[in-house]
């Protein structure tokens, strides 16, 4: 060997950079398959809500101005029918000045469309509305 070839630095290795885009692509379908699996694996009666049904109905005992809404739009306020187009006329004496309220109890059979679109009605505006549900009441044995 000669002095010039002695005194030099043997040439590194050229690093191949590492590449992760085969193990991101590896764990999203991962994710992906797992999810099909166990979305397949729920029953759709799992899915499904019970909604709460009422026997006896007692009117006096629940909250006033109580708007009744049944299937076919038919609406009554405080046991008496109105309309649509009635309902802010005869609702007006009954809400509270300093803080106006509408309690709402819909039929279980009422679409949420037509319950949604009661709501909001821009005569009902500023008018705090409440949903009102009811519990079946079952005997202890």
């Amino acid at each position: 060997m000669t002095p010039a070839k002695r005194n030099t630095l043997p040439k590194t290795a050229r690093k191949i950079p590492l590449d992760f885009s085969l193990t991101t692509v590896n764990i999203v379908l991962l994710l992906i398959f797992f999810f099909l699996v166990s979305g397949s694996l729920i029953e759709t009666e799992e899915l499904s809500v019970d909604l709460a049904e009422t026997s006896e109905l007692p009117l006096d005992r629940l909250p006033r101005p109580l708007l009744l809404m049944d299937v076919g739009d038919k609406l009554q306020l405080n046991g008496d029918p109105v309309t649509k187009d009635t309902l802010r006329a005869a609702l007006s004496p009954l809400l509270n000045k300093d803080r106006p309220r509408l309690h709402i109890l819909a039929d279980r059979d009422v679409p949420a469309g037509a319950l949604v679109s009661l709501i909001q009605r821009g005569d009902l505006q500023g008018i705090e509305i409440k949903l009102v549900t009811l519990r079946q009441h079952t005997p202890k044995s």
